[in-house]
């Protein structure tokens, strides 16, 4: 084996960024107008500036340039001058302070961690030896000094042992922020004003001359500190509030400080209007960090060494990966390198396209964690590699490509999803990204050089067309090019006057006709189209809510096109099948469920689904009830009797446990018919309390499944064609398996879809449920399907 030469993966550090690295964020121009701000005479004090933006938006590096300005207001040399500081103005001194509240988030007093910051700088700047120098020198009396350092120190003693003092030492600080400013505010406020104005202050004077200059504090990263610590905060900053000469700048996603103001004040009636009036008084000046425009973004990803040609063809899809926000952008160039070069390393990157890589990166960081999660549990690779394809037809593809799949992505239609979407339609695959190519990017390894044969899985059923005469140029179907395949695989090319193409793209292809060819009506019941294919079937063993009879989740191929019924039966179709044939339901003979008297009751039937008393005339819309998998059968018997011209070839019954469970949750595997998480809001379960059915179609179209059927969850149980079988997913899981039709006798029949009266759990499109073909109950009903087979 030929050693590798290994590559050394280079990425972007995560410190603000420098002067030269965001010119065009027009940090620098944002940064000398606070500056000019903070620095004027003509600003009055006390005032504290919020500086608005999301994490990762650039607050921290804005906050260190307006920092860098007021430090060295002639330049990082001494010789030049920062943009504020124009000859013709003059500006006051500015003593700043840099407090990372986040840092000091696990003490018990904040304000305490404020005042050794602030006395931190003082040591850093000089201060105390200068003063002491001074009082030695003009022989000052300085008891007020003695006084006020004696009881900061007490008050902030952790950490200041080092201070150069004399022979000040502490052992135990003091625990109540308010008694510091009670007694010593006055001392503290000459301390500063000494500090801030350059020189000793008269007895008079007890406030910083604001004139002259002033104190200010930057407070970093407010957002990240848990509710009670952001509060204590702001509280501290209230103190300062009281005295001149003091400015704060605070960073921080004030939507997350009022966030937190709202949690800790939960129990005053702090929230909402109250909050934010509670900010207001504390944040007199706010300034929101504008979003970063693409083009900016763009230059500063070419003025970055690490980012090469490959990933500058697709700055547009990586910025939308990171929502064009500086944290993440370096979050996405960083990952995306060291994922390659471990991928190089390993050897893992051959056959791999560089270009499809990189989207493919893009797109798991831009997509949220239940589509990343969906992705990597399919087992079968087909139905993945489909699903990826479906999400780019869902925002990238022609409009009946769109209608087509949209179902399958509902669950990715909130905010949320926001960056997924955008990716989706900013990326693209080449003829290289295939199935197996897929798998080595999610599990680094390496691809098939070329598949030289398709499996009957991949296989997608064929039908001979004749190929156009002529010799222009003689190959083989697009979908095997796509697979990998050339022209040197296929033996005897100049004799193939015909080739096999796929009705569809492949076996498990979700793509459906326009769709206006995905509703039909026939016998005045209204059906959606449910296109052959591949899909999902059952629940893995690690799922929590799944059932044992449900397992394991298993491949499942239906290689025909069927019709599933909208909607469940309802009591106005029921009633039209009795009344032209007269039929006796099994109810009718000996009698319904009596949900109150939890027994069979003589007269309880479908035209009284709940009591002797009860009216299906008051509930045509309602399913029907009290139907017996008898009944069911019954009625699509006199249906295909008597719309015989309207179904042509087709023919209407029960569905197959698989027909349902696909057009329940679709080629992919939904747990509920409108994606993984439950919603009450989207069907009749226990959880809304309906305490019985109601009109079928209520919770349309937000409750319906991929292809349109509604009321797959709740409302009421359906009957299925097939017999029950415990096992059978089990027995499934060990072969192919091709349009399931159950086993052919048994016991009970299979029910799916659940009821009003079962909760989550229970009306998840998997879960299974047995009945004897004879009962009947008040939950349960039935929905019909027209198929190529009886």
């Amino acid at each position: 084996m030929p050693k590798r030469k290994y590559q050394t993966p280079e990425i972007l550090h995560d410190a603000p960024l420098t002067d030269q690295k965001a010119a065009d964020f027009h940090f620098d121009d944002f940064a000398a107008t606070l500056a000019r701000l903070i620095a004027s005479p003509g600003t009055e004090t006390p005032l504290a500036i919020g500086i608005n933006g999301a994490w990762g938006s650039g607050k921290t590096s804005l906050l260190l340039r307006v920092k860098n300005m007021l430090d060295k207001p002639n330049g990082e040399d001494g010789k030049g001058e920062h943009r504020f500081a124009e000859v013709s103005e003059k500006f006051r001194t500015c003593k700043a302070v840099w407090f990372d509240a986040w840092k000091y988030s696990g003490e018990d007093q904040i304000l305490a961690a404020l005042l050794r910051v602030i006395v931190a700088e003082m040591q850093r700047d000089g201060f105390w030896n200068w003063l002491k120098a001074q009082s030695q020198a003009k022989k000052e009396d300085l008891k007020w000094f003695d006084l006020l350092a004696d009881s900061l120190l007490q008050f902030a003693s952790a950490g200041v042992y080092s201070l150069n003092l004399g022979d000040y030492r502490v052992d135990t600080p003091l625990k109540q922020a308010s008694a510091f400013f009670d007694y010593f505010d006055d001392s503290l406020n000459k301390l500063l004003a000494t500090w801030v104005g350059g020189k000793l202050v008269s007895a008079k004077q007890k406030e910083i001359d604001e004139k002259k200059g002033v104190l200010v504090v930057f407070i970093d990263d407010l957002d990240r500190c848990m509710p009670d610590k952001t509060v204590q905060v702001l509280e501290a900053v209230k103190l300062f509030l009281d005295k001149q000469g003091c400015i704060f700048v605070l960073g921080a996603d004030i939507k997350i400080v009022q966030t937190a103001v709202e949690t800790h004040y939960k129990n005053t009636g702090i929230t909402g209007e109250s909050a934010k009036d509670y900010l207001e008084k504390i944040i007199q000046l706010r300034f929101d960090l504008p979003p970063i425009v693409e083009q900016a973004m763009e230059n500063y990803l070419r003025s970055q060494k690490i980012v090469d040609k490959d990933m500058l063809k697709r700055w547009r899809t990586l910025i939308a990966a990171a929502e064009v926000n500086p944290r993440r952008v370096k979050n996405v160039i960083n990952d995306l390198n060291l994922q390659w070069h471990m991928a190089a390393n390993s050897g893992q990157a051959e056959g791999v396209n560089r270009d499809d890589f990189i989207c493919w990166q893009a797109l798991i960081h831009a997509a949220p964690s239940a589509f990343v999660r969906q992705v990597t549990d399919f087992e079968d690779k087909s139905i993945r590699y489909n699903f990826i394809r479906d999400a780019l037809k869902w925002q990238n593809g022609k409009q009946e490509d769109k209608d087509a799949v949209k179902g399958f992505f509902s669950a990715y239609e909130d905010k949320d999803s926001n960056r997924l979407r955008k990716v989706l339609r900013n990326i693209s695959f080449s003829n290289e990204f295939t199935m197996d190519a897929l798998d080595a990017m999610i599990y680094m390894t390496v691809p098939p050089s070329k598949p030289l044969e398709l499996s009957s899985n991949e296989l997608p059923d064929l039908v001979e067309v004749t190929a156009s005469s002529g010799s222009e140029k003689r190959g083989i179907p697009d979908f095997l090019r796509e697979a990998g395949w050339v022209e040197s695989d296929i033996e005897n090319q100049e004799n193939l006057p015909t080739y096999a193409v796929p009705r569809f793209v492949g076996r498990g292809e979700t793509a459906m006709p326009t769709a206006d060819q995905n509703r039909r009506t026939i016998g005045g019941l209204e059906f959606v189209r449910v296109p052959q294919g591949s899909f999902v079937m059952g629940s893995k063993d690690d799922n929590p809510l799944a059932y044992d009879s449900e397992k394991p989740q298993h491949t499942v191929d239906i290689n025909y096109d069927y019709w599933m019924a909208k909607f469940i039966l309802t009591n106005l179709y029921f009633a039209e099948f009795i009344k032209a044939t007269s039929y006796v339901t099994t109810a009718d003979e000996r009698g319904g469920w009596h949900p109150k008297q939890t027994n069979f009751v003589k007269g309880v039937n479908w035209r009284h689904p709940t009591d002797v008393k009860d009216k299906w005339e008051d509930k045509q819309d309602h399913p029907v009830v009290q139907v017996s998998w008898d009944d069911a059968m019954a009625y699509c018997k006199w249906f295909n009797e008597t719309f015989n011209n309207e179904l042509g070839d087709l023919v209407l019954r029960l569905p197959t446990e698989a027909e349902w469970e696909k057009a329940g949750r679709g080629a992919y595997g939904n747990e509920w018919p409108w994606g993984n998480e439950f919603d009450a809001n989207k069907c009749n379960s226990a959880e809304g309390g309906k305490g019985g059915t109601t009109p079928v179609g209520l919770y349309s179209p937000q409750g319906d499944s991929p292809y349109g059927c509604a009321d797959m969850a709740g409302n009421v149980w359906e009957w299925c064609n097939d017999w029950y079988d415990a096992d059978e997913y089990k027995k499934r899981a060990k072969a192919s398996v091709v349009n399931p039709r159950g086993p052919k006798n048994g016991g009970y029949r299979v029910l799916r879809g659940g009821a009003f009266n079962n909760s989550d759990r229970g009306v998840r499109c998997s879960d299974r449920y047995r009945y004897g073909p004879y009962l009947r109950s008040d939950g349960s009903g039935f929905r019909v399907v027209v198929s190529p087979f009886s």
